[in-house]
């Protein structure tokens, strides 16, 4: 197995020599194996090689498990991190998010590149089994992937009785799990009961699997990059905590591509966003009727929001809502305007800068009704309409500062318009208006 191993890592590329990896060991079978495998080939890639142990505190005896990996470390001579669940909710799904918090925060503060863990090839196929009980997507049947960011499983190809045998051939300790073959446990239920009689029950179970989820990996790639080619007419922008649709077309899309394509986005955002086949239903009605203002939750901590015939998928809802603050800043050549993301002054030093004639300046945020005239065209134009044209997200449109005059008069938007009534050219007597972005 040792060499069936290194082929793959050769093949794969998986593993970049010299990289820092943090080896997730319970002291079962398959993390002691996957041990036993990197130390062995530590020398040929130069990796430097920590351990971390998680104890859940759901058994009795899981100190035993962490006084195995204690011996591990020692004897192998490794650094070892312990974990401990402190917390009430005992769901398997909290279990997971806390023990994979755990490894991630590790891995950051202490500079490790790689998370590593020992799922195998039959920790996939009950992934794919799992995940389609569940009702889940084309996607949730092929979930576990050999990397998903900075989380690698190198033992995917090989399957547990592979493991076994590899372990007990080389006689390594590793310990049991009693809570394995509590079926109470759902995903213990598909492990113990519907593995097994799959493979009884129909030849060649494990092969023909394999073969159709490997198709459908394939067929999953071809559809994404679909979708990414659609998404580019549909997104209008996106940042790492909110993406700005356009409800026209999207609404325009058949019921099954529009589906895939708001799974496919918010995988974007939040790549384990939880979506099941009832929030995404729900969610596309909510894209269709929803009138602006309107918001909806989603799971994973995201929300829908419609706003002026935009959608807008977010992390940041509270970015959203309109920035009340009662602002109203008297604008000097020693009074500059600053908040998070504009620096706004009088050039006093050069004449650089926006120019216009020497007058009582102000800058708040918008208001409701506020209008410019806009030069090179005739007539008025509301404010919230240059937003929209100008495709500005609307959590950057309630930062975004606003220059009066003494009659609260709209003069000047930094970057997106100019009010031709108060550009007067004739003047002598000007003043320059710069803008930053922070």
């Amino acid at each position: 197995m040792l060499n069936e191993f290194y082929k793959h890592l050769q093949t794969s590329k998986l593993l970049p020599p010299k990289s820092k990896l943090l080896l997730a060991v319970s002291g079962g079978v398959d993390s002691v194996t996957l041990l036993h495998l990197l130390h062995n080939l530590r020398n040929n890639y130069g990796w430097e090689i920590a351990l971390a142990h998680y104890n859940h505190g759901v058994r009795k005896d899981a100190t035993k498990d962490a006084l195995l990996v204690g011996d591990l470390a020692d004897l192998y001579g490794y650094p070892l991190y312990v974990g401990k669940y402190e917390y009430t909710d005992f769901s398997e799904a909290a279990l997971r998010k806390a023990r994979y918090d755990f490894l991630e925060n590790l891995r950051r503060d202490m500079g490790y590149d790689y998370i590593l863990t020992a799922h195998h090839n039959s920790d996939f196929l009950e992934t794919a089994l799992f995940n389609t009980v569940r009702g889940s997507d084309r996607e949730g049947m092929v979930a576990l992937k050999e990397k998903r960011g900075r989380l690698l499983r190198p033992m995917l190809p090989f399957s547990k009785p592979e493991i076994i045998v590899f372990a007990n051939l080389q006689e390594l300790p590793y310990r049991e799990d009693s809570t394995n073959s509590d079926v109470s446990y759902s995903r213990n239920m598909v492990r113990n009961v519907l593995m097994p009689h799959g493979s009884m029950k129909f030849r060649n179970f494990h092969h023909n699997l394999n073969q159709r989820l490997a198709k459908l990996k394939d067929t999953n790639s071809r559809i994404n990059q679909g979708l990414s080619r659609l998404a580019e007419s549909i997104v209008e922008y996106e940042d790492t905590k909110s993406m700005q649709l356009d409800i026209e077309k999207f609404n325009s899309l058949p019921l099954v591509i529009k589906n895939n394509l708001l799974v496919y986005l918010v995988k974007r955002l939040k790549p384990a966003h939880g979506l099941k086949r009832v929030n995404i239903s729900k969610a596309v009605k909510f894209i269709e009727n929803s009138k602006t203002g309107s918001q909806m939750p989603l799971p994973g901590g995201l929300q829908l929001i419609n706003t002026y015939g935009k959608f807008v998928i977010t992390s940041e809802p509270k970015e959203y809502e309109e920035n009340l603050e009662d602002i109203f800043h008297i604008l000097s050549p020693d009074k500059p305007f600053q908040n998070e993301i504009f620096k706004l002054a009088i050039n006093k030093d050069t004449k650089a800068g926006i120019k216009l004639p020497n007058q009582k300046l102000y800058v708040r945020y918008r208001q409701a009704g506020d209008k410019v005239s806009p030069i090179g065209m005739e007539g008025t134009k509301k404010l919230q309409d240059v937003f929209v044209d100008a495709k500005i997200p609307k959590h950057l449109r309630s930062m975004w500062p606003v220059v009066v005059n003494s009659t609260n008069e709209v003069v000047w938007v930094p970057n997106l318009v100019k009010n031709r009534k108060f550009f007067d050219q004739s003047s002598n007597n000007y003043q320059y208006l710069i803008c930053e972005v922070i």
